[in-house]
């Protein structure tokens, strides 16, 4: 509670209540009062159990009074160039490692698993906190500790999935000894930094923050999504791997492999890969199972991380099956291990301007900016508590048929968690189809697009039963 107002919830309470919660465990590595729980709708969020202490708003990614821009200045402004849409860098480049192996495992062009693997060769890190596969039905992913280069190799690529990071980098504080790479999407990078700042063995053992450009976290029901159409059971998926590369199509007609069950057997089995354009809900414009604190987001870019990765959906990219990737580095260590590696040729990287990286994430950048100034507005409007963003009212002029879209897009998550939970009951995947259909019609009629999405409904149906039928 604030000291001058017994009765008033903390900044931190009101993003728990208000549903503005991403789930990440900074404050229950920071304060004994917070746990970090599953919710009914496969995401996981914060609660109180006790007494919060006075200060753990201030290790809230959505709570805490110091933002973005004042995280980065601190860190980066010396020596660096700004640019309001990136934060400070020193550098921005496309490119991937020249390993073809290790590019075709990675996600995008594999510049982060090579710059972890650079640190660890240069004894500048002695692990690696990021995302792995655990191999448990129910909690397919969770934040672990590679300390090897196999181990991180074996834990690369795309996680779109929920996860926390409290339980490991309490343990890491813990230990006292030991520096790390922390590795994850912007607001989790944010909450590392504020915790740094409260918790002074965090800040002794993080040594570096790798980002992953965002366009929105999932809840668990997305994954369910997918292996329920390629043949697994939501409650028999075993494992995911989200992104597999094909030879001969295009860096964004990617497919996904599903570990799973069906039938009486409950014998785990492969089913895919899985081409992403024949499966339903794939469209990431209709944010199915995103979080809501992912509409009030508005760091892209990883701004206070060392450096951040994301995917170069630029058009002389995008051809090339094995992926590219776009990269703002900011941190002068981090800079000259790239450009040892461009120098002694295993990695190509390419000098890009900073415009490049929004245009190559220019969907993502309207949603995050123009769109929640939008929300701002519908929030305030309705005296609705929310959280303190960089973006204000007035700073951009929505035109009206925008402004449905956003407005649009916002009912669409928030629908598609309780559909699905409710097709689950049911035991039924065209009832979550049929549920978010009324949706997706104005939301593709605003888009004028609702032609082309009806008949994909059609064909995406027709394969759903005909799997079923086998």
């Amino acid at each position: 509670m604030r000291p001058d107002c017994q009765k008033c919830p903390s900044e931190i309470e009101q993003v728990i209540s208000n549903g503005f919660c991403i789930g990440c465990g900074s404050c229950a590595a920071y304060d004994y009062a917070f746990s970090i729980e599953e919710n009914g709708i496969g995401q996981y969020t914060a609660t109180v159990q006790g007494t919060p202490k006075l200060d753990t708003s201030e290790v809230c990614p959505f709570a805490a009074r110091e933002n973005e821009d004042s995280i980065s200045k601190r860190l980066f402004s010396q020596d660096n160039n700004y640019d309001p849409r990136i934060g400070y860098f020193k550098g921005v480049y496309s490119g991937y490692v020249c390993d073809q192996q290790l590019r075709r495992k990675s996600s995008s062009g594999g510049i982060v698993t090579w710059i972890l693997k650079s640190l660890m060769r240069n004894r500048m890190i002695d692990g690696v906190v990021h995302v792995g596969a655990t191999g448990l039905r129910g909690d397919l992913f969770a934040y672990r500790i590679s300390r090897t280069e196999e181990d991180l190799e074996n834990n690369t690529g795309s996680r779109y999935y929920p996860v926390h990071f409290d339980e490991v980098i309490a343990r890491i504080g813990a230990n006292h000894s030991g520096r790390y790479a922390f590795v994850g999407v912007p607001c989790f990078v944010k909450a590392v930094r504020l915790l740094a700042e409260k918790d002074p063995n965090v800040k002794a053992m993080v040594k570096y923050c790798v980002a992953i450009f965002c366009g929105h976290l999932k809840s668990k029901g997305f994954a369910e999504m997918i292996a329920w159409q390629v043949g697994s059971a939501p409650g028999d998926l075993a494992g995911i791997d989200f992104w597999v590369k094909l030879a001969g199509r295009s860096a964004n007609q990617y497919a996904v492999a599903v570990l799973g069950a069906s039938g009486c057997s409950k014998e785990i089995k492969s089913f895919g890969p899985v081409p992403t354009r024949d499966l339903y809900g794939m469209d990431w414009g209709l944010g199915y199972f995103k979080p809501r604190a992912c509409d009030w987001c508005d760091d892209i870019a990883g701004e206070t991380a060392d450096i951040a990765c994301g995917d170069a959906w630029l058009p002389e990219f995008v051809a090339d099956p094995l992926g590219t990737s776009i990269v703002v580095v900011r941190n002068a260590d981090l800079y000259a291990l790239l450009t040892i590696g461009m120098d002694s040729g295993v990695i190509a990287l390419q000098e890009q301007a900073a415009d490049r990286v929004f245009e190559s994430q220019a969907g993502n950048y309207r949603h995050r900016r123009e769109g929640l100034s939008v929300r701002i507005e519908r929030a305030e409007g309705a005296a609705r508590w929310h959280p303190t963003k960089r973006v204000a009212l007035g700073d951009f002029s929505v035109p009206a048929d925008r402004r449905e879209i956003y407005v649009q897009r916002e009912k669409l998550a928030a629908v598609s968690h309780f559909a699905f939970r409710e097709a689950k009951n049911r035991g039924s995947f065209p009832y979550f189809v049929f549920s978010m259909l009324p949706h997706e019609i104005k939301y593709y009629r605003l888009n004028r697009r609702l032609l082309r999405s009806f008949a994909k409904h059609i064909f995406l149906l027709l394969r759903h039963f005909s799997r079923i039928a086998k």
